[in-house]
């Protein structure tokens, strides 16, 4: 199993719509993929005043997770997200151990 650690600042002013358009577009289609197994999105702990999301899905395999990034639903859902963002970064990790499944 691997992870995609995407890390995502918004632009000015426009926090809430980088949030919509992660959960309601980007997650939901990434969600349907074969290979998929689940993902989270972190924000800033109460009282931190931090804007970052970041974004963590869990797939079966790499090759599994580079097939979405190939489909065109991929750049569909994708763009949005790119063009809300002031910055976006992305880390794939390897899954060694979890816990709690």
């Amino acid at each position: 199993m691997i992870t995609l650690h995407v890390y995502l600042t918004p632009k000015a002013g426009k926090a809430e719509a980088l949030r919509a358009a992660t959960v309601d577009t980007w997650i939901k289609a990434m969600s349907a993929q074969p290979g998929f197994v689940r993902a989270s999105m972190l924000t800033a702990y109460e009282g931190e005043t931090s804007k970052d999301f970041e974004v963590v899905s869990y797939w079966e395999t790499e090759e599994l997770r580079r097939e979405w990034v190939a489909r065109p639903i991929h750049d569909e859902a994708f763009v949005p997200i790119g063009e809300l963002s002031d910055s976006v970064d992305a880390v794939v990790k390897a899954v060694a151990h979890s816990w709690g499944d």
